[in-house]
C-alpha cells in the first residue's frame, strides 16, 4: 500500500506543479528545475527530523492543552521550524541556480514547489498512518496550504527586490509564515478545539486562497517580460485543476476498495465530495482568474474569494469571470468587424480595424481602443470602444467572438472612473482575423 501512498502523494503535488507551468505565461519555467527543486523540499523533512532529533527536543516545549502555550508551540515549533526547513532548499537552488529568477513569479513558483516537494513526503507519512480516507482532504487543505505558507516568504523576497522594500520585509514574512502555519494547524491540536476547530482552519484557508491570488496576480503584473497579448486561459485552468481533483477521489475510492471494501469507499467518497469538494471548486475558480495590468501592485486583503449576490442567496467567486483568452489574439492585430444583424445597424457593412490599447476604467473594467477604417484604404478611421460579452452567450454557433461597439464621444480615456454605461452602446458586432 505503501508504493500507491507514494504514486498518489506525487501526483497531488504534480497538479500543483502543472498549474503553475500553466500560469507561467511571459516566460516559461523550466519543467527539470522545477522537478529538481520538488526533490530538494522533499529532503527538507530530514531538516525537521534533524533538528528535532539534536536540537529540539533539548527544550522541554510541548503540547500541554493551554491556549497560550499551544498556540505559540504551533507557530514557532511547527511554522517557523518547516517554513525556515522548506526555506533552506530553496535558497540552495536560488544559489546554484539564480539565472532562472529573472521575474516575480519566478520566486513564488520555485519556493511553492518547494514546499510541494515537504508537502508530498509529510502527506506519505500521514496516508500510510491513517488510510486513505484522508487522501482527498490533505490533497486541497495541507497541500495548498503548505504551499501558501511558504509562498508568503517568497512575496517578502519580491517585494525586497522588485518594490523596494527595506531588508526586514523578509525576516517579516518569515514570521508571517510561521503564523500562518501555526494559526492552521492550533485548530486542529488544541484539545479543547479539535472537534470543532476544523471550521475554524477551513473558514482561515479559503481566506488564504485570496491571499494567494493577490500575491500570483502582482508577481505576474510586474514582469518585465509583460505582454498584454498573452493572457492566462483561466477556464483551462479551472477545469485541468477540477479534473485533478476528480482523479484525486477516484484513486481515493480505488485504494479504499481494496483496503476497506467497496461499500465503506463509497460511502467516504459520499461524504469527501460534500466536505472538500466546495473547498476544491471555489479554490480552482478563484486560482484561475487573474487581472492582468502592467506595473499593478493589488493591496493583499484579508477577505473571502468569494461574495454573495444581491439576493443573498448564492456564492459569486471573486475575480474577473471572463476568459481573456477568447479576444487576446485579436490584440495589436488587424481585425474584420461585422454587425451582428444588419437590420438598423451602426457600422452598415464589415469594416477593418486595428485593436490598438487594453484599457482599465472603474473597478478596471476593461475594454480595447479599436480604430475602425471608414474605407479600403485603411487610412480614414475613427476610435472606439470594444467591450466584449461577457454575459449569456459570447460567441456565435460560428465561434465568432460578440463584442459591443461604443462610442467614445467626448470623453476622456484618461479618466479610470469612467463605466460602461458612460459610452453610448451602437451596437453587437463580432470580431475575427482579417482575410
Amino acid at each position: 500500500m505503501l508504493t500507491f501512498y507514494i504514486l498518489i502523494a506525487i501526483f497531488i503535488a504534480w497538479i500543483w506543479v502543472d498549474y503553475f507551468l500553466l500560469i507561467d505565461i511571459y516566460e516559461k519555467d523550466n519543467l527539470g528545475y522545477l522537478i529538481l527543486m520538488f526533490l530538494l523540499g522533499a529532503s527538507s523533512v530530514l531538516i525537521v527530523f534533524g533538528l528535532e532529533k539534536y536540537f529540539l527536543k533539548h527544550f522541554n516545549f510541548e503540547l500541554t492543552n493551554s491556549f497560550i502555550n499551544d498556540f505559540i508551540y504551533s507557530v514557532l515549533k511547527i511554522g517557523l521550524v518547516e517554513e525556515i526547513s522548506k526555506l533552506i532548499p530553496f535558497l540552495i537552488f536560488y544559489k546554484l541556480f539564480k539565472k532562472q529568477f529573472n521575474e516575480p513569479i519566478d520566486y513564488i513558483i520555485f519556493i511553492s514547489v518547494s514546499a510541494l516537494g515537504f508537502s508530498a513526503v509529510e502527506n506519505i507519512i500521514y496516508f500510510n498512518r491513517n488510510g486513505a480516507g484522508i487522501i482527498n482532504g490533505r490533497a486541497i487543505l495541507s497541500t495548498v496550504g503548505h504551499m501558501f505558507d511558504t509562498a508568503l516568504i517568497g512575496y517578502g523576497i519580491v517585494l525586497y527586490k522588485f518594490k523596494q522594500k527595506p531588508l526586514i520585509i523578509l525576516i517579516i514574512f518569515l514570521f508571517l509564515a510561521a503564523f500562518s502555519h501555526g494559526f492552521y494547524d492550533f485548530w486542529l491540536l488544541y484539545e479543547s478545539t479539535k472537534k470543532g476547530g476544523i471550521f475554524i482552519t477551513i473558514l482561515y484557508f479559503l481566506i488564504t486562497i485570496e491571499i494567494f491570488s493577490t500575491i500570483l496576480n502582482n508577481s505576474l503584473n510586474n514582469s518585465s517580460f509583460f505582454n498584454y497579448k498573452i493572457v492566462i486561459d483561466s477556464n483551462r485552468v479551472y477545469k485541468k485543476l477540477l479534473i485533478y481533483y476528480g482523479l484525486v477521489y477516484l484513486l481515493q475510492t480505488i485504494v479504499l476498495s481494496f483496503s476497506e471494501g467497496l461499500e465503506y469507499a463509497l460511502k467516504v467518497l459520499h461524504g469527501s465530495i460534500y466536505f472538500t469538494g466546495f473547498i476544491i471548486v471555489i479554490t480552482s475558480k478563484r486560482l484561475s482568474r487573474f487581472k492582468l495590468i502592467k506595473n499593478r501592485w493589488n493591496k493583499v486583503s484579508i477577505s473571502f474569494p468569494f461574495t454573495f449576490n444581491n439576493s443573498g442567496t448564492g456564492l459569486v467567486i471573486k475575480g474577473d469571470s471572463y476568459n481573456e483568452s477568447y479576444i487576446s489574439e485579436f490584440y495589436n492585430d488587424y481585425i474584420q468587424i461585422v454587425p451582428l444583424s444588419y437590420r438598423n445597424t451602426y457600422l452598415g457593412d464589415i469594416k477593418n480595424a486595428y485593436i490598438e490599447k487594453k484599457i482599465f476604467l472603474k473597478n478596471d473594467e476593461t475594454f480595447y481602443l479599436a480604430k475602425v477604417y471608414q474605407d479600403e484604404s485603411n487610412e480614414n478611421f475613427k476610435n472606439y470602444l470594444l467591450k466584449p460579452k461577457t454575459k449569456g452567450k459570447v460567441k456565435t454557433n460560428d465561434s465568432e467572438l460578440i463584442i459591443g461597439l461604443l462610442d467614445i464621444g467626448v470623453n476622456n480615456l484618461e479618466n479610470n472612473k469612467l463605466k460602461f454605461n458612460d459610452f453610448d452602446f451602437l451596437e453587437w458586432c463580432t470580431i475575427s482575423n482579417k482575410k
